[in-house]
């Protein structure tokens, strides 16, 4: 693992532990057998400097999810705002964040 932003929840259900900090959570819709979905999430743990948490949904854990995303996963959300799908787009994410602040 690089960087400070971890996983605040990948258990399927996607429920979030709340933290003390005020930190975004970005969501990562996700599968367990998706090796794209694998990479943006260890390639978002690496991105240097920045400060976010992230919650990775399992779309098969849920039937409706499974239908709204079929295979168009991995996607990388933060509310409806969705930042990335397929492949992580750091300057795009880095540009967002700062948006945020």
């Amino acid at each position: 693992m690089c960087g400070a932003a971890m996983p605040i929840c990948s258990s399927p259900s996607g429920v979030k532990v709340p933290r003390a900090d005020s930190l975004p959570t970005l969501t990562l819709f996700s599968r367990e057998y998706c090796h794209l979905c694998h990479e943006m999430l260890v390639a978002l743990q690496c991105i240097p400097g920045a400060s976010f948490d992230i919650e990775v949904v399992d779309v098969d854990s849920d039937p409706d999810l499974e239908r709204r995303f079929g295979e168009r996963v991995p996607l990388l959300m933060h509310g409806d705002a969705e930042l990335c799908r397929y492949r992580l787009d750091v300057e795009k994410v880095r540009a967002y964040l700062a948006e945020l602040r």
